[in-house]
């Protein structure tokens, strides 16, 4: 943790193997030791997961510790023509970011609203099927089906490229046609 402090993160034990991560101006995360490894989270939304909600376990202390420095002072990346927040996402690869991207369905604005629209439904429907249980691996990877993020392209303002949370979609948007 002294590593984190030194870095300019606040850090504050919440207990020995517990401890809230805070840098001026952004969100609060926690970073724990446990069975999984070293879990990094930030969660903001109850029950959750928020569209910026992760949870992220790392085998080894120091690529938990690098995440989360890249987390607080990170930038997004340029990949193609996209600018990616890829560092608020700890749990993202590179790799197949990059594979997403290159393999990304172009629609315009209504097929992925409709599309989008689909995904919220069968959120909804898995949901009140669970009828209110804690969140399992299962409803987690549901909710993640449900929710996109927003990448702004390099070259042109028409378009934007919507990432699926767990990316495993990806639809370049077109909003002239």
């Amino acid at each position: 943790m002294k590593y984190l402090s030194e870095r300019g993160v606040a850090v504050t034990e919440m207990s020995p193997d517990r401890f809230s991560l805070h840098v001026e101006g952004k969100r609060h995360s926690i970073l724990e030791e446990g069975f999984e490894g070293f879990l990094f989270s930030c969660w903001d939304y109850a029950p959750g997961p928020g569209k910026d909600d992760f949870r992220v376990a790392f085998g080894e202390l120091d690529d938990a510790l690098l995440a989360v420095w890249y987390f607080y002072f990170g930038e997004p990346v340029r990949v193609s023509e996209w600018h990616v927040s890829m560092h608020q996402h700890p749990n993202w690869s590179l790799g197949k970011l990059a594979y997403r991207i290159a393999n990304a369905i172009h629609v315009n604005s209504r097929q992925f609203e409709v599309t989008a629209e689909l995904r919220r439904g069968d959120l909804i429907a898995f949901a009140s099927s669970a009828g209110g249980q804690p969140l399992s691996a299962g409803r987690y990877a549901t909710a993640l089906r449900s929710q996109f993020i927003a990448c702004s392209s390099a070259s042109t303002s028409s378009q934007t490229l919507m990432l699926r949370r767990d990316l495993e979609e990806a639809y370049v948007v077109d909003s002239q046609q």
